[in-house]
C-alpha cells in the first residue's frame, strides 16, 4: 500500500469521526468489536446448512405471460451478450477475464479482488490497485439474471434456465462465507438475495435439484445473518437501510423456518415502519437530494409493499401516503419525455432490472409503478418503457402534469411548469439542505441552483455523477459548485468537501421566499455557505418577468464593501450548444440546430464558453455512472462587493 493511500485512508478515519455524535462513535467501537470477533468464527457454507425445504422463491408472482414483443426482442439480445460473457454496466464494457473469477474481477484494472481475505480487512474505499468497487459490486448484485429468468419462463429454452442456475451455482462456490468484497456491504447482500429470488420464482422448482436447494437455502441463511448483524445505523441510516431491511423481509417470508427469520420480519417491518417519514420529507422531496435516489428508495418500498400485501399484512397507510408524496413531488420535476435533472449523486441503482433501454428512464419508470401500487394515477409519468418491474408493481397510465407553481419548504426546491411558444417549460431553483443526515452523502454543492427544461431539452442541466470512491479529484469536480447552475467565490464550492461521501462544512439556506403565481413567478433565497471564509453570503433571486423571460438576479451580502471574485456558472445539457451571441455578453443556447434560449449575462462580468478542460476540470458532463464526455459551459467571471447586483437574463425563444 503506498504512502498516498495509507494517508489518504487515515485522513478518511478523522473525516468521518468527526461527522459522528457521541452514540454513533460507541455505536462504531461495538460493531467493530463484532467484525473481530466475527473473523475467529469458521468461514464457509457448512456452519450454514440449515436442510433440504421448499425452493425458496421471491414472495410475490411475477405474471409474465404478456410481454410485448420489443420488451422479449431486448430480453434475447441481452441473454445473447450475458451468455457469451459479454456486460456493459455503470458506462464500462467488461474485458474477457482469461479465466479470472468473474465475481471478484475489476473491469478497469483487470485485476481480481482479494477472494480469500475476510471482508472486512479488504480496504475497499483507498486502494490504488483497483478501479470504483461500484464495478465489482455491480455484476454482483446478480440483477443480470432476473430477465434471463423471465425469457426462460416465457421461451421455455433449456439453455438459458441452465444457464441461470450456473450463474447461482458458480457465485455460491465462488464466495464462500465471509471471504472477499462480496460481503462488505449490507445493500449489496440485500439485492443480491432478491435477485437470486426472482430468479428462483421465474424458474421454478424444477430448474434445480435438491443439492441446489439446499446450496440456496444456506445462501439465504448466511445472508440474513450478516445482513441484521451490521445494519447501517446513525450517519449511514440512508438508503443503504431501507435496502437491508426490504431484503430481510423477502428472505424471512421466502424462506420463514431459517434460523431467525422471524426476528428479521420483525426488524424489517419496524424499520420500513418507522423510516418512511425520515426518508422522504412531508412534502415528498427524498431526503438525500436527489431524484434517482428516491426513486431507488421508492423502488425498495414498493417491493416491500408488494411482499407486506401477499403475507396478508400490508404496509401502514401512513407509509403508503408518504410513498405516494414521494411519487407526487418527482412528477412535478419530470418534463415530457420523461425525463429529470440529474440532481445529486445518481450510480443507478435499481432493485429489479431489465434491460439498459428500458433502465433510460428509470425514474419515470418508478413514477408509473408507484401510480399502480399506491392507485394514484396523477403520479404516472408522460412516458415509460416496458419493463420486468411491470409485472410486479404494475403500471400507471400516462399524463403529463400541468401548468402551476410548486413549492417545496421542506425538501428545499420550487418549480414552475408551464407552456411557452408552444413548448414545455420546467423550470426549477434549488433552496435545499446539502443533503441526508450528519455526513449528506449523496448531495452536492448546488445550493441555489437552478435546472431548466425546454420543450424537451435541458438547457440548463445538471453536469452528473461520474465516479465514487475511484474518482478522486473528479469526485470532487462533479460535487462542486462550479459545476453546477450557481455562483462561486473565488472559485470555491458553497460546501467543503471532506471525502468521497463526506463534508467538513455545509452551506446552511435562510430567508426563502416564493411567490407561487404562475404569471409573477419568483424565488428568492440567501445561503451562508461562504460567510466564514469570505464574509458574505450569497442571495439569489428568479424572477418572471414576461411570459418568455426569467432573470436570476445574484448578490454578494456582507458589512464591507472589499471585491471578491465571483463565477457564475451554467452548464448545458446534452445535445445543447453554447455559442457567443453579436452583442457582449451574450449567448445563445441551440438546440437541434436552432436557438432555443438567449442568455444575457451580468454586465459587470466577463463571460466565456468552455468544454472538456481537463486540468480546470470545467465543460463536463456524466451521463450515467462511470463515463464523462464534453459539454459546453458558460461562466461569467469577476469581481463583485455586497451589495452589488449581478442579473443574468434568460429568454426562451
Amino acid at each position: 500500500m503506498s504512502t498516498s493511500v495509507i494517508s489518504d485512508r487515515l485522513g478518511w478515519y478523522g473525516r468521518r469521526l468527526s461527522s459522528m455524535s457521541v452514540p454513533e462513535i460507541l455505536h462504531r467501537v461495538g460493531e467493530l468489536a463484532q467484525k473481530q470477533s466475527a473473523r475467529l468464527v469458521a468461514s464457509g457454507w457448512a456452519r450454514f446448512g440449515v436442510g433440504d425445504g421448499p425452493l425458496p422463491v421471491f414472495p410475490v408472482e411475477l405474471d409474465i405471460s404478456n410481454v410485448d414483443e420489443a420488451l422479449l426482442a431486448r430480453w434475447r439480445h441481452m441473454a445473447e451478450e450475458t451468455m457469451a460473457g459479454r456486460f456493459r454496466l455503470l458506462g464500462v464494457d467488461w474485458p474477457q477475464t482469461n479465466g479470472k473469477s468473474i465475481w471478484h474481477f475489476d473491469p478497469v484494472s483487470q485485476r481480481e479482488w482479494p477472494q480469500n481475505s475476510y471482508c472486512f480487512e479488504i480496504n475497499y474505499r483507498h486502494s490504488d490497485r483497483y478501479g470504483d468497487i461500484k464495478y465489482v459490486w455491480e455484476v454482483n448484485r446478480l440483477q443480470h439474471l432476473q430477465p434471463l429468468a423471465a425469457l426462460a419462463r416465457i421461451t421455455g429454452s433449456d439453455e438459458i434456465r441452465a444457464f441461470v442456475v450456473a450463474e447461482i451455482d458458480s457465485w455460491i462456490a465462488g464466495n464462500p462465507p465471509f471471504l472477499g468484497v462480496n460481503w462488505s456491504s449490507g445493500i449489496e447482500l440485500s439485492l443480491r438475495a432478491i435477485s437470486i429470488l426472482i430468479a428462483t420464482q421465474l424458474l421454478g422448482e424444477g430448474a434445480f435439484s435438491e443439492q441446489q436447494r439446499r446450496a440456496i437455502r444456506s445462501f439465504l441463511a448466511a445472508t440474513g445473518m450478516w445482513i441484521s448483524r451490521y445494519p447501517s445505523r446513525f450517519s449511514s441510516a440512508n438508503n443503504h437501510l431501507i435496502a437491508e431491511a426490504v431484503g430481510l423481509l423477502a428472505i424471512a417470508t421466502a424462506c420463514p423456518d431459517l434460523p431467525g427469520a422471524k426476528r428479521w420480519y420483525g426488524y424489517a417491518r419496524r424499520i420500513l415502519a418507522d423510516e418512511a417519514e425520515r426518508q422522504f420529507h412531508a412534502d415528498g422531496i427524498g431526503a438525500e437530494q436527489s431524484p434517482t435516489y428516491t426513486a431507488f428508495t421508492l423502488e425498495l418500498y414498493l417491493t416491500a409493499a408488494k411482499i407486506a400485501e401477499a403475507a396478508g399484512h400490508p404496509l401502514p397507510r401512513r407509509v403508503m401516503d408518504r410513498l405516494s408524496a414521494a411519487g407526487s413531488a418527482l412528477s412535478w420535476f419530470m418534463d415530457e419525455n420523461g425525463e429529470v435533472p440529474r440532481i445529486g449523486d445518481d450510480d443507478e441503482g435499481r432493485v429489479i432490472v431489465s434491460d439498459p433501454q428500458s433502465d433510460r428512464l428509470y425514474v419515470a419508470s418508478i413514477l408509473s409503478a408507484t401510480a399502480a401500487v399506491c392507485g394514484k394515477a396523477y403520479i404516472a409519468p408522460p412516458a415509460a418503457p416496458a419493463h420486468l418491474r411491470d409485472f410486479l408493481f404494475g403500471r400507471g397510465s400516462g399524463q403529463i402534469r400541468g401548468r402551476g407553481v410548486r413549492c417545496f419548504s421542506k425538501g428545499g426546491y420550487t418549480v414552475l411548469r408551464d407552456r411557452v411558444h408552444e413548448k414545455q417549460v420546467v423550470l426549477a431553483m434549488d433552496h435545499a439542505p446539502l443533503g441526508y443526515l450528519s455526513i449528506a452523502a449523496h448531495g452536492h454543492a448546488d445550493t441555489l441552483a437552478v435546472w431548466l427544461t425546454y420543450g424537451g431539452k435541458a438547457l440548463l442541466a445538471d453536469a452528473g455523477t461520474y465516479l465514487y470512491h475511484a474518482g478522486g479529484a473528479w469526485r470532487d469536480a462533479f460535487r462542486g459548485t462550479q459545476m453546477h447552475n450557481t455562483l462561486s467565490v473565488a472559485g470555491e464550492n458553497s460546501s467543503l468537501v471532506s471525502s468521497a461521501f463526506n463534508w467538513k462544512a455545509k452551506a446552511a439556506v435562510e430567508g426563502v421566499h416564493v411567490d407561487c403565481n404562475l404569471e409573477a413567478f419568483h424565488c428568492r433565497a440567501v445561503h451562508d455557505g461562504y460567510l466564514t471564509r469570505f464574509g458574505v453570503k450569497h442571495a439569489r433571486s428568479l424572477l418572471r418577468v414576461s411570459p418568455d423571460v426569467f432573470t436570476i438576479e445574484d448578490r454578494l451580502e456582507g458589512t464591507d464593501n472589499a471585491t471578491r471574485e465571483v463565477t457564475i456558472s451554467f452548464v448545458a445539457g446534452e445535445g445543447v450548444e453554447i455559442v457567443a451571441g453579436d452583442e457582449e455578453g451574450v449567448f445563445h443556447f441551440v438546440a437541434d440546430g436552432k436557438p432555443a434560449m438567449r442568455l444575457q449575462g451580468p454586465q459587470t462580468l466577463t463571460g466565456r464558453i468552455v468544454k472538456g478542460l481537463e486540468d480546470e476540470r470545467l465543460g463536463w458532463m456524466s451521463p450515467c455512472f462511470g463515463q464523462k464526455q464534453p459539454a459546453y459551459h458558460l461562466l461569467f467571471e469577476g469581481a463583485a462587493s455586497p451589495g452589488d447586483g449581478m442579473i443574468t437574463e434568460l429568454k426562451l425563444l
